[in-house]
């Protein structure tokens, strides 16, 4: 939490970035980023954006405070860097900030590794989410297996359809295929 204090302290403009995480170093700059556990990875991310950000380049800076996943945008304009506001992204047990490939470290990192690493994250993410889901509305027809009906069978019988093409529907997708 302490951490989501200060980049909220950087966007209001009460601190600069530098000053407010002065004390964050990098320990091992060859070790890889997916090894890191989430202080150290944190750590690298601040220190390479205060030091290696390019000027006129952002990147996403995402943090997991009590399960949670906050991102902010870190911009850097000429000798300036900006924070933008904490957000909280995803709130679902086991969520993951960046998805590092084996080879990552501080000394090969690039604003295009980092915006990839955090897209691999939400992919991920959102996978898990889906199957959570999935497990959820399985859980729930194995309680009440009457609910799990064919939605479209039952149109087509309320219609007097047999589910069948007519000669009508027919000639219009044969029409549409030839255009």
């Amino acid at each position: 939490m302490e951490h989501l204090q200060r980049l909220q302290q950087c966007n209001k403009r009460n601190t600069t970035l530098r000053k407010a995480f002065v004390q964050f170093g990098v320990t091992e700059y060859n070790k890889p980023l997916k090894e890191m556990n989430d202080k150290e990875e944190f750590s690298t991310l601040i220190n390479w954006a205060i030091n290696q950000l390019p000027s006129f380049a952002s990147m996403d800076l995402r943090h997991r405070v009590n399960g949670k996943l906050y991102q902010t945008s870190i911009r850097k304009r000429a000798r300036e860097i900006l924070v933008g506001i904490p957000k909280e992204k995803d709130n679902q047990d086991g969520v993951i900030t960046y998805d590092w490939p084996e080879y990552e470290t501080y000394e090969t990192l690039t604003v295009n590794a980092i915006a990839i690493s955090a897209s691999g994250a939400k992919v991920i993410n959102d996978a898990k989410r889906e199957e959570q889901l999935l497990a959820e509305q399985e859980a729930a027809t194995r309680v009440h297996p009457q609910i799990d009906v064919n939605v479209e069978e039952l149109q087509l019988r309320e219609n007097g359809k047999d589910g069948a093409l007519t000669e009508e529907e027919m000639e219009l997708i044969n029409d549409f295929l030839q255009v």
